[in-house]
């Protein structure tokens, strides 16, 4: 396949899934073109490299030591070949962990998508990649009693690399980009983790700040502008709080679990909660019409998933109808087989939304519902476009129509 090919395919893993996962499918593809029988992907935890991925599932989250082979490719920008029986800096942790013995292995710096801050350095590397061959594939190479080690400019230079591993470099930065995604991924949520825990811890303080004000001072509490002051702190960190849970939410949808399953019953169950939904909010008469194409059969989807994407339209609709006390509420869905793409569609019978509102829906941190984040129809589109799908909005005075193909 040419690389052409590899990079479009990577492209498009890319646009449709997590980094865990586009890391995964280039690790795949720089093993076939190196020919390789097993590979790994490495980066910085701590005081040690850490394996972040590799086809060997057992190897995931074991460590290595800066000493070792893939220490030796991140610290000092060098390509290794080596036979590892005989290469002491083999970390042997790593054959006991899936019983078998590593033979012949490749071990390559994946540089930083950051700059060097010495102009006359390169910037320190993001990790390392280890292909394993079963055989010697670099013949001109003898690895049996000492390495081959290549500093990175020289070997860029060399036949080797541009008549064996070139491709294999051009997959480089996607893989350096993909591991500062799901860094910055993982950090965001726990610090986001962490705030939404001291919000919560915030809301019951204030509680007991109020209670032990009211023993000691009834007065006080009593007083209509320090009333006022509790009112608005308890607002601000209750929203807050649903900013950070809608936060949480939004990282989540990246790790997508596809299944066999009925597009269909994901919009009965979306209709079930959307009605207990209403009762709430006492939406008084409120129905929901279900018009689904018996045609549809199981496909591969993220049920868990679409039905957050869809239950987000029916809150905001049903928020909406309560708002403007619609008269015989209702919310209608439609699905549709139309060849190989499905087709939803959400409606409501609600006042409609102004253009400026409708212009932004999917714009994080949008919107002009008074203590919303803004969050609910980005977390929406994102889940979508997992699904490689598209989704639009069409609005006026007999209400608003979200419509989604997959």
């Amino acid at each position: 396949m040419p690389i052409e090919e590899y990079l479009q395919k990577t492209v498009q893993i890319c646009l449709g899934t997590s980094p865990e996962n586009m890391l995964k499918t280039s690790l795949r593809i720089c093993m076939e073109l190196a020919g390789g029988e097993s590979g790994s992907i490495l980066g910085e935890e701590g005081p040690a490299l850490q394996f972040l991925f590799s086809d060997v599932d057992e190897l995931i989250g074991l460590r290595v030591p800066f000493d070792s082979i893939a220490g030796v490719t991140v610290n000092k920008n060098m390509v290794v070949y080596t036979y590892a029986p005989s290469d002491k800096r083999h970390f042997d942790g790593v054959d006991k962990k899936i019983a078998k013995q590593t033979n012949y292995l490749l071990s390559i710096p994946i540089p930083s998508i950051h700059p060097s801050i010495d102009n006359d350095k390169p910037a320190k590397n993001a990790g390392a990649m280890q292909i394993l061959f079963n055989k010697n594939v670099f013949p001109e190479l003898d690895v049996q009693n000492q390495a081959h080690e290549f500093n990175l400019v020289d070997f860029k230079n060399s036949k080797l690399y541009s008549e064996k591993l070139k491709n294999v470099f051009f997959m480089l930065p996607i893989i350096a980009f993909g591991m500062e995604v799901m860094t910055l991924r993982q950090t965001s949520y726990q610090v986001i983790h962490e705030l939404k825990n001291k919000m919560i811890s915030s809301l019951s303080w204030m509680g007991h700040l109020k209670e032990d004000i009211c023993r000691s001072n009834p007065e006080i509490i009593e007083n209509d502008d320090v009333k006022e002051d509790f009112e608005l702190a308890e607002s601000a960190v209750h929203e807050g709080a649903e900013l950070a849970k809608d936060y949480l939410q939004f990282t989540k949808i990246y790790n997508p679990e596809f299944s066999s399953c009925n597009l269909n019953d994901i919009l009965k169950e979306t209709a079930s909660s959307a009605k207990a939904l209403a009762e709430n909010f006492k939406l008084e008469g409120f129905t929901v019409e279900l018009n689904l194409d018996k045609n549809i059969k199981e496909n591969n989807l993220d049920a868990g998933k679409l039905k957050m994407a869809f239950y987000n339209l029916c809150k905001n609709a049903i928020e909406v109808l309560a708002e403007y006390k619609t008269e015989k509420p209702k919310l209608t869905f439609t699905s549709n087989l139309n060849e190989k793409e499905l087709f939803v569609s959400i409606a409501d019978n609600g006042p409609g939304m102004q253009p400026e509102i409708a212009d932004n829906l999917f714009i994080p941190f949008k919107t002009k519902k008074e203590g919303g984040t803004g969050l609910g129809l980005t977390i929406t589109k994102k889940i979508i476009d997992l699904h490689v799908g598209c989704i639009k909005c069409k609005t006026g005075e007999k209400g608003t129509t979200f419509e989604i193909v997959i």
